[in-house]
Order: C-alpha cells, then sequence, then structure tokens
C-alpha cells in the first residue's frame, strides 16, 4: 500500500508540475499577461522607435503587432521579455515566458521542445558582404578562410556551420553587431533573412547583397510555445494568426513595420550613429 500511495504521490507532483507553467488560456487570463519572449533587434520583426514628435519610445514590428493583437485576444495586457536570442527557448521551457515571438524558424531540433504554432512568414537567406567586395563572393566555397557572422543560436548560425564548413564563423547576441563588424571589416560576410539585410543596409553604407546560394528549405517563422501542453493556448494563437493572413491584417502590419524602420534608419543615418 505504501508503495501505491507514493506511486500516486509521484504522479500527482508530475501533474503538479506540468501547471507550474503559466502558459493556458485561463491561467494567462488569471496572470492577467501575456509574456512573450523576443530579442527586440531584429528589424522589421521587432524593434525599438523613438517617436521624434513626442519622445515616446516604441517597440514595433509585424510580430510585436502581432503579439498586441494575441494579448487583446485574450484580454489580458502584453509583456515582453527583451533578451538575447540564444536563451529565448530556455526561458520558456522554464516558465519565464508564456511563448516566443522572435522571427524564430521552425526546425526539427526546436520543434524537439516547442509547439509551433501556424507559420505566418517566411524570407529568403542571404550573405550581406561589403559593396567592394561583392564580385568576390559567388559560392560558399569562396568564403574558404574568412569569417562569417551569424546570430547566436540562430537558423543562420547553422547556415554557417553546415553550408560554410571551410569558414569561421563569427556569432553574436544582435544582427546589429554583426553589421556593424561586417563594415569595420572584422567579418567578410553575413547571414540573415533578406528583409533583416535589406533593412539594415539602409544605415550602414557599402553593403550589399551577394549572390551566394544559399540550400535553404523553411517551414516559415512561428509562435512558439512550451511542448506538449498548450493545445488550447496553440489553438486561439492559431486562429487569430489565420484570421489576420486572411483579412490582410498582417500585410499592414508588415508593410507599416518596413516603413517605420525606414524612418528609424533614416534618423540613425542622419545622426551618424547606428542600432545597437
Amino acid at each position: 500500500m505504501k508503495k501505491v500511495i507514493a506511486a500516486l504521490l509521484s504522479i500527482m507532483m508530475l501533474l503538479a508540475g506540468t501547471t507550474a507553467f503559466a502558459d493556458k488560456p485561463d491561467d494567462i487570463k488569471a496572470a492577467g499577461k501575456l509574456v512573450v519572449g523576443t530579442e527586440a533587434t531584429f528589424a522589421p520583426y521587432e524593434f525599438y522607435y523613438t517617436d521624434p514628435e513626442t519622445g515616446e519610445e516604441k517597440l514595433c514590428g509585424f510580430e510585436m503587432d502581432l503579439a498586441r493583437g494575441i494579448a487583446e485576444e485574450l484580454g489580458v495586457e502584453l509583456v515582453v521579455s527583451d533578451q538575447a536570442f540564444s536563451g529565448l527557448i530556455t526561458a520558456l521551457r522554464s516558465g519565464e515566458l508564456d511563448c516566443i515571438m522572435s522571427g524564430m524558424s521552425i526546425k526539427p531540433d526546436r520543434a524537439e521542445v516547442v509547439d509551433f504554432s501556424t507559420p505566418y512568414f517566411i524570407g529568403q537567406q542571404v550573405v550581406i558582404v561589403r559593396e567592394e567586395d561583392v564580385d568576390k563572393y559567388h559560392t560558399p566555397a569562396d568564403f574558404a578562410g574568412k569569417q562569417v557572422g551569424a546570430q547566436l543560436g540562430s537558423l543562420q548560425q547553422t547556415v554557417a556551420e553546415e553550408q560554410f564548413p571551410d569558414s569561421e564563423a563569427m556569432l553574436l547576441n544582435t544582427v546589429p553587431l554583426l553589421m556593424l563588424e561586417l563594415t569595420q571589416g572584422n567579418i567578410d560576410g553575413v547571414l540573415c533573412t533578406d528583409v533583416v539585410g535589406k533593412s539594415y543596409m539602409t544605415v550602414y553604407p557599402g553593403l550589399a547583397v551577394s549572390d551566394v546560394p544559399i540550400e535553404f528549405t523553411s517551414a516559415g517563422v512561428a509562435v512558439a510555445v512550451n511542448k506538449g501542453d498548450n493545445e488550447a493556448l496553440l489553438q486561439v494563437i492559431n486562429d487569430y494568426i489565420e484570421r489576420v493572413l486572411n483579412d490582410g491584417t498582417f500585410d499592414k502590419w508588415f508593410d507599416e513595420a518596413l516603413e517605420i524602420n525606414g524612418l528609424l534608419l533614416e534618423q540613425e543615418a542622419a545622426e551618424g550613429t547606428t542600432a545597437e
């Protein structure tokens, strides 16, 4: 009997452990907030912008619009946890976050520890180089013995390791830092999505998209939730994503993010400064 009771207690403790994550809709509503993890220097997905007329700093980007919409759907406050991309899944698994919205591509290794929503964006992978060097690089082999930059923990890190085996990878926490290293001549190329690369090319002068082909098959960018016990939350998220994709709202967010990011980059160029 004692063994049976001990076994039952063990099961109860395990079940109690699964409720420690504030990730189901009822838990989130009870807490009054949706905690979304992101790395907020990834324009136009998410980025900070200071309105020159009001001086107010805003968190912009089409993923942040999506996050605000989902929080509103749940009837709660949106709380954004801005942290290193490489630590987001760990924070999600620990219960610190309810979900991740940070340009996170659906990948098999990630799908082992998180569940993904319906994808809402698919970008192309490119290598950004200095404009003066664009004719030097046409294949990954041309980067042999060179340094290629990628965001730590990102899909691009995997691309660098697998498709640029003869290059040295520089892994940093943010894309702006990588672009700065590229302009300063410390690395020879930066792997990123085309929309991100083209955004930063506006403020970092002398950069260009190379014609280096990247072998890449993506299921898209999606919201990540903790693995296994989030069916109800995932359903809310998927229903909302389907709605905004179909009614044109997401396209509007995307265009607005590009426009605001363009204003930000123009400001920085005029001030002679760059993002972090």
